[in-house]
């Protein structure tokens, strides 16, 4: 609950930063400083051994996916509520379902599949396509969901020996090189004014450092390694399917949050569709438990 709580006042804080900041400076500087602060942990308590990935392929390819997902649902954020967008992403224990059937040769069963067609309801009905109220934009957090669904599948199927302090620090290498690389094009390569006012938080390169940006970053980096470091304990202390469901409460401090913040009341719709992934992932979760 202290991660999932940690996750949402990082994402709120994202949000904030839509306005006036430029998601490629916000991860490049956001993932430096996450390095920086636990290379200098990992040298203090003598675990400077444990920030080198054993191997190089697997850890890349779910910082790649990791990446991917983080892009997709930050670049959601100018245009929809947090918990628009988290009610979405959350359908990833969902794809990581189906994708354990491919990727890991798991077998999925009577349950599992319902549990998939019910997460795929609850997205439908946030999503609600083919209605006045659809928003083509919350398909970026459905997206963002699979692709951490991935990066999940193979952390399980292929890094489950991997050092946990390796796989951030390579997460937050490969997404500093990602943000360099693209906060450099867009400020150096002239893009059409009209294009980059679509979405200028994403297709933006460089702007003025101020104080509070500097800070919110700040604050977006503390939050993270304090959220992810409490969900790694959590995973490695406890059994998972006891763990997974308290992520779900992540979805009511972002309400939370939404409404302090912004003064947003989320729709009837929304309410129900969120039900109704959650009790897509609670019966996951307990499948999970009766197996173990």
């Amino acid at each position: 609950m202290l991660a999932a709580l940690g996750f949402a006042i990082q994402d709120a804080v994202v949000k904030m930063l839509t306005v006036n900041g430029s998601l490629w400076q916000l991860m490049l500087l956001r993932s430096l400083l996450v390095v920086s602060l636990i290379i200098t942990f990992a040298f203090f308590w003598n675990k400077i051994l444990f920030i080198s990935p054993r191997n190089k392929f697997w850890p890349l390819m779910r910082a790649f996916f990791m990446s991917i997902a983080y892009t997709l649902f930050y670049a959601s954020l100018p245009f929809v509520s947090v918990s628009e967008a988290s009610v979405c992403f959350f359908v990833a224990p969902v794809f990581a379902c189906l994708f354990a059937v491919f990727l890991l040769g798991e077998r999925i069963g009577f349950w599992r599949l319902s549990s998939v067609l019910i997460g795929f309801i609850g997205v439908l009905t946030v999503i609600q396509p083919g209605f006045d109220g659809f928003k083509p934009i919350l398909l970026l957090p459905v997206a963002a969901g699979a692709s951490y669904a991935l990066s999940v599948v193979i952390t399980r199927g292929f890094c489950n020996n991997e050092p946990s302090l390796a796989l951030i620090i390579v997460h937050n290498i490969f997404y500093a090189f990602l943000g360099a690389v693209l906060v450099t094009l867009f400020t150096f390569i002239p893009f059409d004014q009209k294009t980059v006012n679509m979405n200028p938080f994403l297709l933006s390169g460089w702007v003025d450092s101020t104080k509070t940006l500097l800070f919110l970053i700040g604050v977006t980096s503390l939050t993270h390694i304090l959220a992810m470091a409490s969900s790694i304990v959590a995973y490695q202390t406890s059994e998972a399917s006891l763990v997974a469901p308290l992520e779900y409460t992540y979805l009511i401090f972002v309400a939370f949050l939404d409404f302090i913040i912004w003064d947003f009341i989320p729709s009837g719709t929304q309410i129900l569709g969120a039900i109704t992934i959650t009790v897509s992932g609670a019966i996951i979760a307990w499948r999970e438990w009766k197996r173990s």
